[in-house]
């Protein structure tokens, strides 16, 4: 919060006044499950900015194809896949197993335990599957810490895990097909459905040619911006802080 008072003053009465569970994954009231989403309106216009100059049944037609397409695509990766979570989820876990080898153990009772690193402590109860740090009960996946317990209780880590993780509810997202519209020709249209006039929107059309691409957001930009020096995410050449690479 203080970085953003330093933006402007006026920013933290603003999210205040809105209310933390809208803005913030710790007091948001459903699971986000490491997912971090922008209008999906914008996403499919990105997909379609050649169909959105076409008329109004070009384009929902058009929207169709997409998701039908997106549906077949998604539907065989998740039945090739053979692992029991997600590749997303299995690559998370093994990031969080990676960092749990320099943290020490101690048990408090059968369900509670500290993790100790450095001068840094945390506390899991596996019975309850939380963690002080929080990301075990907000993503519902092992965090580091977690994982440090689990592996010294040499206990299966999937055990663990949300349901949504795993490559079954993947598949199942999918399961469903997206079929084609017959002409309109074709359709059944009631009467009363024909009878109405639909009229454009009543607004002031901007000057200028209108933007096509969305606004990019500071997750979009910290991925795509590569430094030219050390060749990671975020940072470009001047603000480079890897003084092993000239």
């Amino acid at each position: 919060m203080s970085k953003l008072d330093s933006l402007d003053i006026r920013v933290r009465p603003y999210l205040q006044q809105v209310g933390y569970h809208k803005w913030s994954r710790y007091h948001c009231k459903n699971k986000r499950y490491l997912t971090m989403t922008s209008n999906i309106a914008e996403s499919l216009n990105v997909a379609n900015l050649a169909a959105r100059e076409l008329p109004i049944t070009t384009l929902m037609e058009s929207l169709r194809a997409l998701i039908q397409q997106w549906t077949y695509t998604n539907r065989k990766k998740a039945q090739k896949t053979t692992t029991f979570l997600t590749p997303t989820a299995e690559k998370k876990l093994v990031d969080n197993f990676v960092d749990s080898l320099t943290e020490n153990v101690k048990p408090i009772n059968e369900t509670m335990f500290e993790v100790v690193e450095l001068t840094r402590s945390w506390v899991i109860n596996l019975k309850e599957k939380t963690c002080s740090c929080n990301r075990f009960q907000l993503d519902e996946l092992p965090c580091a810490h977690a994982l440090a317990v689990i592996k010294e209780m040499n206990l299966n880590v999937y055990n663990y895990c949300s349901g949504y993780y795993t490559t079954r509810t993947w598949l199942e997202t999918y399961n469903g097909s997206t079929y084609p519209v017959h002409n309109h020709t074709t359709w059944d249209v009631p009467q009363n459905i024909k009878d109405i006039i639909v009229l454009p929107p009543n607004q002031k059309i901007r000057s200028g040619r209108p933007r096509k691409r969305r606004f990019l957001s500071e997750w979009d930009t910290k991925k795509h911006n590569r430094c030219s020096k050390c060749g990671q995410h975020g940072h470009n050449r001047k603000t480079c802080n890897n003084q092993a690479i000239k």
